[in-house]
């Protein structure tokens, strides 16, 4: 009979073996780091909401804010907690939407704000789209000539801001006018089309910054 050919014995694994104390490291290191982040992820925190539509230059107010808990995960630090975490005089410097949380980057102060209001007459009604908040355009009407030329239309403002609409009254005592906030390098162009009292249409950008068609 041919000779037995020879048996391999696994040796059991000693607990001084380093590879096995390796091994047992990195599995109780991963359970760990998964179950920090599940924690993490559903950890809730403070942040600030908008109660109604903050405009570009209003200060920030409690009045116009609301805290709610809310799981952010890793973008904890791009949303404004607390009123606590608003520096003093701050403003809106870009639009914050009614229902929108507070970003850190739409916190400012005056200076930042590259807008000036301006109060503009409205003749007839304004469309729905035109609220507190919404982009609109600025259209400038040039009157008919004498000698019969019709009158055109131009854009004379692609992205202003409506900050507050006053509605008049019903004795007409007071016409409608619509505030908007104007980029200072138009401004010059919308102040000399009021002093000429040339029409000027504030007209509403659907889907542009929370406006629907």
């Amino acid at each position: 009979m041919g000779a037995t050919a020879p048996v391999m014995r696994l040796r059991r694994p000693q607990w001084k073996d380093p590879r096995l104390i390796v091994g047992i490291v990195l599995v109780v290191a991963s359970v760990l780091m998964g179950a920090l982040l599940v924690s993490r992820l559903s950890e809730t925190t403070p942040v600030l909401v908008a109660r109604s539509p903050v405009v570009p230059g209003d200060v920030i107010d409690a009045a116009d804010l609301t805290t709610v808990e809310l799981r952010l995960g890793d973008q904890t630090e791009l949303y404004v907690g607390t009123l606590d975490a608003v520096p003093e005089g701050a403003v809106a410097t870009r639009t914050i939407q009614a229902g929108e949380l507070v970003p850190v980057s739409a916190v400012g102060q005056a200076g930042d704000v590259p807008l000036r209001p301006v109060v503009i007459p409205v003749d007839t009604t304004v469309a729905e789209s035109v609220t507190p908040g919404a982009t609109v355009e600025l259209w400038h009407t040039v009157p008919a000539t004498e000698d019969g030329g019709s009158g055109e239309a131009a854009l004379l403002v692609s992205e202003a801001v409506v900050r507050r609409i006053d509605e008049g009254n019903s004795l007409g005592m007071r016409s409608m006018a619509v505030e908007v906030l104007v980029p200072v390098g138009s401004l010059a162009d919308v102040l000399e089309v009021l002093s000429q009292e040339e029409r000027l249409d504030v007209i509403g950008v659907p889907g542009a910054h929370g406006v629907t068609p």
